[in-house]
């Protein structure tokens, strides 16, 4: 399977940071990309195309087909791609067999979709079909729905989404004489709330606020290190331990991957429906602008978050996300509606205090306007 690079931080979204860079291997050389530092606090110049991205994270391999008992387009999207490989992938065009149904529709595949292992193929003529070649093929069908949806929704809309936010804080009606709050229209504000939380999710470190990881350490990794271990009452080997981890990890993806569906193809059900709806009725946000010449807010590959801290002197506890070096919005609990904004200037202490907690909530990788990172910390 050819490479397919799907960025987990979509390219339009680091397109605010992209300035005039340099890179050590050619340091005489200008060009336009973002600063991209990773674990370095001098930054090197690079493409916005050549990073953040993974191959294949949003593809759902047909060993995900399991998945299709919860997402039907996923589903119909393999019933489509069997049948075409089916009539005209091989030389002869083939149909399945299970027991007295012959399989040779798009209607006949999907009602026989999850018994597909037991299935015998056979060329139109009648003769047998090699039914490990058909199945290896099969197998190597891969569905791109999720890679899609996120590029029709964030690469598509981004620029729009955040630059009408900015211009409605800015022209919003203010709540009272002398007050910073300002209220925009109810859709635009929606709409940077639910990026934000597609941001979030799309994230391959996500983790559901920790319920992932505990799912994960203390049920799925114990369990399965138990399937693959060859002796009883021995302490399992690494090899063994890997092996059921990799089970694990292998379920927890699809689980994802189910999320990921639900948030596009559901109006309700799942962690991104349930966050937003509480989000919408209890939160309200601040958008921070930095002062000209003050500095500018990093980004990173994680520019989605919630931050809680129990121990700083300052209540940071909240979401954060950076949408340009020049704004940053901050999301928390509030009464006034997800519509009434506040709007506040930041000066170089507040800029170099978020970008410090935005650095604290990598997971490798920040992004930044500046070569020298310590200048912006």
């Amino acid at each position: 399977m050819p490479t397919k690079r799907q960025h987990y931080v979509p390219r339009v979204y680091m397109k605010a940071w992209e300035t005039t860079v340099e890179n050590s291997k050619e340091p005489d050389k200008k060009f336009n990309c973002v600063y991209v530092f990773n674990n370095s606090t001098v930054g090197e110049g690079a493409n916005k195309n050549s990073v953040l991205w993974k191959p294949h994270l949003y593809t759902i391999n047909f060993s995900y087909s399991y998945i299709c008992k919860s997402c039907p387009k996923v589903k119909n999207e393999f019933v489509n791609m069997i049948f075409d490989l089916l009539r005209t992938g091989f030389q002869q065009p083939v149909y399945g067999k299970l027991g007295y149904s012959i399989i040779k529709t798009k209607k006949s595949i999907a009602k026989h979709f999850f018994e597909i292992d037991k299935w015998n193929f056979y060329y139109d003529d009648g003769n047998l079909a090699r039914k490990s070649a058909i199945k290896n093929q099969i197998e190597g069908l891969n569905c791109y729905i999720l890679e899609d949806s996120f590029d029709d929704y964030l690469e598509k809309n981004w620029e729009n989404i955040s630059n009408s936010f900015v211009e409605s804080v800015h022209s919003g009606t203010p709540v009272g004489i002398g007050k910073s709050e300002r209220i925009i229209p109810v859709d635009v504000a929606n709409n940077i709330l639910t990026a934000f939380f597609i941001m979030l999710c799309r994230n391959p470190m996500f983790d559901a606020m920790g319920v992932y990881t505990k799912i994960k350490n203390n049920i799925l990794y114990p369990v399965f290190t138990s399937m693959c271990q060859s002796k009883e009452n021995e302490m399992p080997s690494d090899e063994e331990i890997e092996e059921g981890k990799g089970y694990a990890d292998e379920l927890m993806t699809g689980i994802w991957y189910s999320e990921l569906y639900k948030m596009f193809f559901k109006k309700t059900g799942g962690f991104y429906h349930n966050t937003v709806n509480a989000a919408l009725s209890g939160c309200q946000m601040i958008l921070f602008e930095a002062y000209d010449g003050a500095g500018a807010f990093i980004t990173s590959d994680n520019p989605a978050f919630e931050h809680v801290s129990v121990v700083e002197a300052k209540n940071s506890n909240g979401m954060f996300f950076p949408i340009s070096p020049k704004y940053l919005v901050f999301i928390a609990k509030g009464t006034d509606g997800i519509n009434v904004v506040d709007h506040r200037f930041a000066n170089a202490e507040t800029i170099r205090y978020f970008n410090r907690i935005i650095a604290q909530h990598k997971n490798e990788i920040i992004i930044s306007v500046s070569k020298q990172l310590n200048n912006l910390l």
